[in-house]
């Protein structure tokens, strides 16, 4: 070989080896990057900060509070000058005289007072939308926690089970050749390997899309992976559906919103009534004449003729305001009967689940358990059919991934009972 042809080639060697580090050491980095550790509570508190619909509801909050100042105020006054006895139009030095004038045009009191009370309203229904958002916002974090707990303890069952069928095909196998098994035992078992496998792969991309929920509420790439740091503990449920139903109804943002905007609407059902009532106008002039003569002062006074204000109320606008605020109540009773039925179906579902984890947690866990290792122990001493094992590593199977499911559900009631009830009960978040 050639000196030129092995130096070519040495650098053709090392030009692959970069692009290789470069393809395949990059992506590994990349990815190691978008793997988070963290706890449920320090989401939530980087979801308040970068969710962008949180954001927007604090921004049209924080625009609502500014428009308050401007509608207790009346319009800007007029200031102008009346130039007179001009012989042409732009000769200003053959005036007679000029006429100086500021002039205000002041509402009637209660109209001001009405639009500063809705103003005001709408500012306190911004806020209290705001803060419904915000409860959204953890719900929204909380589901797919639960969720991704779920999937994350479903596929260690499944796990552990394929340790458990793997334990059993080697036993199946050896009693195959030594000719104490047929073939049939060995299908079998291979073919819950396979549907073993099947659920582990289709649980970890549920997985995925939970921790994709999750990065879509903190505006991050979705294919970011989530590492909890723990866990709440199961807590005692210690709440009477009647309290909860009177805190739902104290302390839920949407429904405070609602209220607000029934007063909202009576204020401006008042404002439509009494609009009609005369604005009064003020001006004061001050003449200066060309010739030295002494200065002339006048003062107007007048109030507007509610012709067409009349006409409108009568026309269709006071109607208007009364159907507007029967609207807004029946808005709120529409919402009162959903929040009620949203604590009454939280509740439901954590009352449901806690009996179910009391039940599993006592007996059936302990009971699929200790029935597979007598099952196996049995078909292993050729005391027991094939199937039994089968049917017993299947029944400890959907047990665990059935005890799971409870207590995901048990937690995801509570988050679904904070945000209908609009409250942490207690400091209930994670």
């Amino acid at each position: 070989m050639k000196p030129w042809f092995k130096k070519t080639f040495a650098v053709v060697l090392m030009v692959l080896g970069f692009i290789s580090i470069t393809v395949f050491q990059g992506p590994a980095h990349a990815q190691a990057e978008l793997r988070r550790v963290v706890s449920l509570k320090d989401l939530m508190g980087e979801a308040m900060e970068k969710n962008p619909g949180l954001k927007t509801k604090k921004y049209e909050y924080e625009a609502a509070r500014a428009k308050v100042i401007d509608a207790w105020l009346p319009e800007d006054p007029m200031v102008g000058v009346d130039v007179e006895g001009q012989p042409d139009l732009f000769n200003f030095d053959e005036r007679v005289n000029n006429e100086w004038m500021i002039e205000q045009t002041i509402p009637f009191p209660t109209k001001l007072f009405l639009r500063g009370v809705i103003a005001s309203k709408e500012a306190d229904m911004a806020y209290q939308q705001y803060k419904e958002e915000e409860r959204s916002l953890i719900w929204h974090l909380e589901q797919p926690y639960y969720e991704l707990y779920l999937a994350n303890k479903t596929v260690e069952a499944l796990e552990e089970n394929q340790t458990l069928l793997d334990q059993l095909f080697k036993a199946v196998k050896a009693r195959y050749e030594s000719n104490q098994a047929g073939q049939d035992d060995l299908l079998k078992i291979q073919i819950e390997l396979s549907k073993n496998s099947i659920e582990i792969f289709n649980w970890k991309e549920k997985a995925h899309i939970q921790e994709a929920h999750l990065s879509h509420s903190l505006d991050e790439s979705l294919e970011t992976e989530y590492v909890f740091m723990d866990f709440a503990k199961r807590a005692p449920f210690i709440y009477a559906r009647p309290d909860l139903d009177k805190a739902a109804l104290d302390k839920r943002p949407e429904l405070k919103a609602l209220l607000i905007g029934i007063e909202r609407a009576g204020a401006a059902r008042a404002l439509a009534h009494t609009e009609w009532l005369p604005d009064i106008v003020g001006r004061i002039e001050t003449r200066r004449f060309r010739d030295d003569s002494p200065d002339e002062y006048d003062t107007f006074v007048g109030i507007s003729v509610p012709v067409w204000s009349l006409l409108k109320g009568a026309g269709g606008k006071w109607k208007s305001s009364q159907e507007e605020l029967k609207a807004a109540h029946e808005m709120y009773r529409r919402m009162k009967n959903e929040v009620l039925l949203a604590v009454h179906e939280a509740f439901s579902k954590i009352k449901a689940a806690g009996n179910a984890l009391n039940i599993y947690e006592t007996s059936i866990l302990p009971q699929a358990k200790q029935q597979v290792e007598v099952a196996l122990s049995s078909y292993e001493a050729g005391k027991a059919d094939f199937l039994a094992v089968i049917d017993a590593q299947r029944t400890l199977k959907s047990t665990q991934i059935e005890y799971h499911k409870a207590v995901a559900e048990y937690e995801m009631g509570f988050s679904d009972l904070r945000l209908a009830v609009g409250d942490d009960l207690g400091g209930r978040n994670p």
